[in-house]
């Protein structure tokens, strides 16, 4: 059906790739296969155009030249399953292959839950990409269609017939029954379903290097028969291996009796992890039972919250970061995968605070204007004790339960806790450390519902981290939250002598340059932004949150090509960061090259973002094109998430 070829970008260093897919039509084609061909083309485009998803391949630009047609999509590096199937010589590891399926489970439940679901039909080994980072992308739509429900059978079949579901045949026949003339079987067309049997085999195929028999179900100890290797357990006197369960659950011919959504075989997934794999997974175990090919497995149903990926934490202010992510979003620390909050917030022993309902209410504070260090320590009120906690005479358990509570975002309970340890003579730094922390984060989690409230408790919260310098002046980790409460306040002079002093006991650390990047370049003080940045990089080039501080910094300096440059090579460095990628938008923008800015505001939309500013800028850009539908469609999908957007508003008075 077509070619794809990786073709780079001339004139960007580094080199910029994109993948351009060419639809294949032989001379000899009759004219009405040729426009079925273009049909299908077209409706692949068309169908890109609506998927915005991180493990979906992005469509760049659809284009024409010399009578042929073409697209460009986002380029993604790594090796396709196939050919890492082909270069093991052997089954893939278990472990390995179930992460893997568990984040195509989650490219399957978006595009099925879209309106109409979109049913994949060719998902095979050959269409799944690993990253370099090891996750897992879709690349070839080619085939894939949208769900109408008045159809009786599928307008063609297509797909790869040792992946493809018996449904993919355009009709189904009864179990045991073999197809023929006089037995077509019963007409019905592929569901989301078919997706969840191509997945089963693919499967198959990677854990036993065997390609699937098509139309088959395997037989009941057939996939360990393959592969000895795999994880089984005793039940009932019989040896069972889960991952051969899910597949023969996926695999079954009737697709009643399959996972009915790629949700509950996601979930099935988790439960053929390790124990240690699955707590840090943070999703309730599925038992799979020993069943026939007959048997339903039951799934429950999780809330949307357990089973979105985690991202990883910062150890160093415990914010949760977006899955993928390498540097903290918050203060720019650099991150490790499965990292845990900081180690101040872990107890040998887990004490259970008692939750408050009620909202954290700081008292009001002004001693924001005095120095760093000035001052005198806080006189904590004493606060009683919550259930369960230990005699007052014992600062130590109280201590530790304000910990637990705030590991557990519970930040009120953690205040009163932590107080009552300062009241019963706990460690004084470690406490008002901690104190700090709890009135930090409870202040950072309602910014976007109470902004006054937020303040408030941002104030306190420096407090006590004054209060904690008075006890140890060589605290880095003090100065640093500290200044990242005076960014968040606005007060720059303070939050900029707080980082030097942070700097000054630590010069090696990325994260403090990142932040006096930030610092002077809010305050105006280019060249000492650029001075800090350019140091932060010198210590960490992959730094992507600095790369696209540095770009913003050749923006606001008129210096449009090494804008440019700096936040292409933030973008290939983290693809999924829609900052970076707006950024360059706005970069191409000044350098008055519209579609270049389109694509790059478009993979801003792709990750995830609704920022009413990617709409208005992709309208900005539309009007340059002279496409006004598409810009009036922006500006619309602007307003719709801010009704005071200026620049959407400026534009639609243009229109």
């Amino acid at each position: 059906m077509g070619t794809v070829y990786k073709v780079e970008q001339l004139g960007t260093n580094p080199p910029y790739y994109y993948a351009v897919k060419e639809l294949l039509i032989s001379p000899n084609t009759s004219e009405e296969e040729r426009n079925s061909a273009v049909e299908r083309f077209n409706k692949e485009i068309a169908l890109l155009r609506s998927l915005k998803h991180p493990r979906i391949a992005a469509l760049m630009l659809p284009f024409q030249d010399r009578g042929n047609y073409y697209f460009a999509m986002e380029f993604v590096p790594g090796r396709s399953l196939e050919k890492i199937l082909e270069d093991s010589h052997g089954p893939l590891p278990e472990e390995q292959v179930v992460k893997w399926m568990m984040q195509v489970c989650e490219a399957l439940t978006y595009i099925h839950s879209r309106t109409p679901p979109i049913i994949l039909r060719d998902l095979k080994p050959g269409n799944i990409m690993i990253t370099p980072d090891n996750e897992v992308q879709l690349i070839d739509f080619g085939i894939a269609r949208r769900f109408d429900p008045n159809k009786r059978t599928n307008t063609e079949n297509l797909g790869t017939i040792s992946y493809a579901s018996p449904e993919h045949l355009g009709s189904i026949t009864t179990p045991g029954q073999r197809r023929s003339v006089q037995n077509p079987g019963r007409p019905v067309q592929t569901d989301a379903r078919a997706d969840i049997y191509s997945l089963g085999a693919t499967m198959f195929h990677l854990l036993t290097n065997y390609e699937p028999d098509p139309i088959q179900t395997p037989a009941p100890g057939s996939i360990l028969a393959k592969n000895p290797r795999l994880l089984a357990r005793e039940v009932g006197g019989k040896r069972i291996c889960p991952v051969e369960q899910v597949i023969i659950k996926a695999m079954q011919q009737d697709r009643e009796q399959r996972f009915q959504s790629a949700e509950a075989m996601r979930n099935a997934l988790l439960s053929c992890l390790p124990a240690s794999v699955q707590a840090h997974a943070a999703v309730p175990t599925v038992q799979i039972p020993a069943m026939s090919p007959a048997t339903t497995i039951t799934v429950k149903a999780q809330p949307a919250s357990t089973v979105t990926a985690a991202g990883p934490i910062c150890p160093r202010c415990g914010f949760h970061n977006r899955p993928g992510a390498k540097f903290c979003k918050r203060d720019g620390y650099q991150l490790v995968q499965g990292a845990v909050p900081p180690p101040q917030a872990r107890m040998s022993q887990p004490i259970l605070a008692r939750p408050v309902r009620q909202p954290l209410q700081a008292r009001s504070s002004s001693i924001l204007a005095r120095p760093v260090g000035s001052g005198g320590s806080i006189q904590a009120r004493p606060v009683a004790p919550s259930n369960g906690v230990a005699p007052a005479s014992d600062p130590t358990v109280a201590y530790r339960a304000g910990l637990q509570a705030l590991n557990n975002k519970n930040y009120a309970e953690a205040v009163n806790q932590l107080k009552l340890a300062l009241s019963q003579g706990g460690t004084p730094y470690d406490i008002l450390y901690n104190l700090g922390r709890a009135y930090r984060q409870y202040g950072l989690s309602v910014r976007d519902i109470d902004q006054k409230l937020s303040q408030e408790n941002m104030k306190y919260a420096a407090e006590q981290f004054e209060a904690a310098l008075q006890h140890s002046n060589t605290s880095f980790n003090a100065y640093f939250q500290l200044g990242m409460c005076y960014r968040d306040l606005s007060l720059l002079p303070q939050a900029g002598q707080s980082f030097k002093k942070a700097l000054s006991l630590n010069p090696d650390d990325p994260a403090v340059y990142y932040q006096l990047g930030l610092t002077s370049l809010e305050q105006g003080s280019f060249r000492d932004a650029e001075s800090y940045l350019r140091e932060g990089l010198r210590l960490s080039p992959e730094h992507a949150l600095m790369l696209v501080a540095l770009g913003r910094l050749y923006g606001e300096t008129k210096r449009t090509r090494e804008s440019i440059e700096a936040l292409r090579h933030a973008v290939q460095i983290d693809a999924s960061s829609w900052e970076a990628w707006y950024q360059l938008g706005r970069a191409h923008m000044r350098a008055k090259e519209w579609k270049y800015a389109v694509s790059a505001f478009e993979r801003a939309r792709k990750t995830g973002a609704q920022n009413p500013n990617i709409y208005s800028a992709l309208a900005n850009c539309y009007l340059k094109l002279n496409r006004k539908a598409e810009a009036r469609q922006m500006l619309d999908e602007a307003l719709k998430r801010d009704r005071t957007n200026a620049e959407a508003l400026r534009l639609l008075k243009q229109i």
